[in-house]
């Protein structure tokens, strides 16, 4: 029964990557979520720097100039968080991919251990049943 050990072992080790593909894919997401958190928050001060022009444009010219520069690196902090989202989506995307890829592995090896084993029965019956056929003529031979 050589073939079960081998299979036990390729079972065991296709869980054992399932485990890590689902341990990994938690992670990415919790990052995700993070990086969606924090686009948030930068579109909301990208939005007050936009108001703040306003209102400076409106009350106190002088600080426009100050308002266009802090609206202005609110705006690339936006498009680099924007960035970053996009990247960690595609991550995301990979490791359900590989999770997917993981479950379909460890699937097959149960099934072909279910196979394999339904095979190794019936040789063991096909065995057993020799041996319950050579009884009869055995007994004839002796008899």
């Amino acid at each position: 029964m050589a073939f079960k050990y081998r299979l036990e072992t390729s079972l065991r080790l296709a869980d054992q990557e399932l485990d890590i593909a689902q341990s990994l894919l938690a992670v990415e997401m919790r990052t995700l979520s993070k990086l969606q958190e924090e686009k948030h928050i930068q579109a909301e001060n990208f939005a007050q720097a936009i108001e703040g022009q306003k209102q400076a444009c409106l009350g106190e010219p002088l600080h426009v100039r100050l308002w266009q520069r802090y609206g202005e690196e609110q705006k690339n902090k936006l498009a680099q968080i924007e960035q970053e989202v996009l990247f960690q989506e595609t991550v995301v995307k990979e490791s359900r991919a590989k999770l997917i890829q993981c479950r379909i592995n460890l699937e097959k090896f149960k099934k072909l251990k279910q196979k394999k084993l339904k095979l190794y029965n019936i040789e063991e019956l096909k065995k057993e049943q020799a041996v319950i056929d050579e009884i009869p003529q055995s007994q004839k031979s002796s008899g």
